[in-house]
C-alpha cells in the first residue's frame, strides 16, 4: 500500500515537471519570436535599402501564382527544334508564361534578389531556350516568352 503513495507521488512529481518544462519551452519560443521581430524592425529602419529589400521580398511572396493567361495562339507554324525539355527549361519557360521577366545568370547570382517581376535562372539555360526561338529578348536585358515557347510549353515533354 505504502508502494502505491509512492508511486503516485513520483508520477505527480514528473507531470509538474513536465508542465514547467512545457511552461520554459513557451517562453523560450515567444522570446525568440520577439528578439526576431525586434531585429527585423531594427534592420527595416537602420537602412533604406535594407527597408527596400524586405518591401521587395514581401512583394515576391504575395504574388498571385494563379493560371496564366497566356496560352499558345495555334498559329506557329513548323517542327519544334526540341521533343524534349530539361526541368529547368520547363521551369523557365513556366515563369516566363506567367509574366515574370526571365534574366540569365551565373550560380552565384542565381539566389540573389531580384526586381519585381523578376526571375533568375542559369546563363546556359535562357541562352539555349533564347536560341531555339522559345524566348526573345526585351529592352530591359531580360526575356520574355514567344508563341514558339508556349507551343513547346504544350507540345514537348519534359525529362526529369
Amino acid at each position: 500500500m505504502q508502494w502505491l503513495y509512492v508511486i503516485s507521488l513520483a508520477l505527480g512529481l514528473l507531470g509538474l515537471l513536465g508542465i514547467a518544462a512545457y511552461g520554459v519551452y513557451v517562453a523560450f519560443i515567444f522570446y525568440a519570436d520577439h528578439r526576431l521581430a525586434s531585429a527585423d524592425k531594427a534592420a527595416k529602419a537602420s537602412s533604406p535599402r535594407a527597408a527596400t529589400v524586405a518591401a521587395a521580398l514581401e512583394a515576391e511572396l504575395n504574388i498571385d501564382y494563379a493560371p496564366s493567361t497566356k496560352q499558345w495562339s495555334g498559329s506557329t507554324v513548323g517542327q519544334l527544334p526540341l521533343k524534349m525539355l530539361t526541368y529547368r527549361q520547363y521551369e523557365c519557360l513556366e515563369d516566363a508564361r506567367y509574366g515574370f521577366t526571365i534574366v540569365g545568370v551565373t550560380k552565384l547570382e542565381k539566389h540573389n534578389v531580384q526586381p519585381l517581376k523578376t526571375r533568375a535562372h542559369g546563363k546556359k539555360t535562357v541562352a539555349s531556350l533564347a536560341n531555339h526561338g522559345f524566348l526573345v529578348g526585351d529592352d530591359e536585358q531580360g526575356f520574355s516568352i514567344t508563341d514558339h515557347g508556349l507551343n513547346a510549353l504544350a507540345v514537348c515533354s519534359v525529362r526529369y
